[in-house]
């Protein structure tokens, strides 16, 4: 997963983009001193790696100039998959600036530069894995995150399904993997590669006992990936309670109900959560988040009987939705805004 895009010309940093939580830039010199070392010096090549305790600095230098171009990702990741984008970055940079950046006052413009960086982004999107066994509600999860239509009947998934979803402007690999006994054989090369994994329970002693073999499993295959348990099915009577399912797994767990449609904004902050992406540090995430926020402030509102409120609510969502290209969803809200506002001036009519 691309964390972070650090571009250092001359000796002083010139650009950054972050996608996620990485490196403070209060430390960054330093630790780019000991990349300089080895990047710059005369017989330096030209590509190479610095590890700095989770993270892993891949660079790409040129030889005409005193620049430098870095990606911030996990240490999970392969430079060989890292490598071409870092040259395809380089290139670009250097065709869209030409000689104007070896001249003495250049300067970078974010916004020029940014929709490059987040093609390399994109292709460089995480890895997220829902692992579990037969019936706990991967299938499910997946599509509520995915905004399709949750499956009320449980459908075996054979081998497995890979999906690219967005979150926000935000662009992810999703992997669905089957949990049947049969297909076991697939499920350690399924996960490599993973920046995250979800392991789905049904909340249930025999299940969890039972999925302990997926913490192993991910220790194994992806010791670096981030990981957590979403202890599905909270709504049923035998469901375990979340601190006790914690304590059994010994990782963080969240509880959920995959087959409410209402906890997609729940599942999206547990994404965020665990690849320690923030609006703070990954502004492509700031309109979904707001706009999750302001849908639990106008459910609120109708709930209170604050019309007006939910009205104005219901017209900057669907604004938010727009700005997302979540268009369907734009159109959904307004129309909800303007059936509100009949209803008002209705009731206004009436009372006069």
């Amino acid at each position: 997963m691309l964390r972070q895009v650090f571009i250092v010309l001359n000796d002083k940093l010139a650009y950054q983009r972050s996608f996620a939580k990485g490196l403070d830039v209060s430390i960054f010199s330093n630790v780019y001193q000991k990349v300089k070392k080895v990047a710059l010096s005369k017989f330096g090549p030209e590509t190479g790696t610095y590890e700095f305790f989770e993270y892993k600095l891949s660079y790409i230098t040129d030889e005409r100039s005193n620049l430098v171009l870095l990606f911030v990702t996990g240490l999970g990741d392969e430079f060989k998959d890292v490598e071409p984008q870092l040259k395809k970055f380089k290139k670009e940079f250097i065709e869209f600036y030409g000689e104007e950046f070896t001249k003495d006052g250049f300067e970078i413009i974010g916004e020029v530069l940014d929709p490059i960086v987040d093609t390399i982004h994109r292709n460089l999107k995480p890895k997220i894995s829902i692992v579990g066994f037969s019936g706990v509600g991967k299938t499910t999860t997946t599509r509520l995150i995915k905004s399709e239509e949750i499956p009320m009947q449980h459908i075996p998934t054979i081998t497995g399904e890979v999906a690219t979803i967005k979150i926000g402007k935000l662009s992810f690999f999703l992997w669905d993997f089957a949990g049947q006994d049969q297909f076991d054989f697939l499920w350690e090369k399924f996960i490599r590669g993973s920046d995250a994994v979800l392991l789905m329970t049904d909340s249930t002693l025999e299940n969890l006992e039972k999925s302990r073999f997926f913490v192993e499993l991910v220790n194994k295959a992806v010791p670096y990936a981030r990981f957590a348990v979403i202890a599905n099915k909270q709504d049923l009577p035998n469901a375990m309670k979340i601190e006790d399912i914690e304590r059994l797994m010994s990782n963080k767990t969240y509880g959920f109900i995959a087959i409410d449609p209402n906890n997609r904004p729940k599942m999206i902050r547990i994404i965020a959560d665990l690849l320690d992406m923030d609006t703070k540090v990954s502004p492509l995430l700031k309109p979904l988040l707001e706009r999750e926020n302001l849908m639990d402030e106008a459910q609120k509102a109708l709930e209170g009987g604050e019309f007006e409120a939910a009205v104005s609510l219901f017209e900057n969502i669907s604004n938010l939705c727009l700005e997302l290209g979540d268009d369907s969803l734009a159109l959904d809200f307004q129309n909800k805004s303007v059936k509100i506002s009949r209803m008002l001036k209705s009731l206004s009519i009436q009372r006069n």
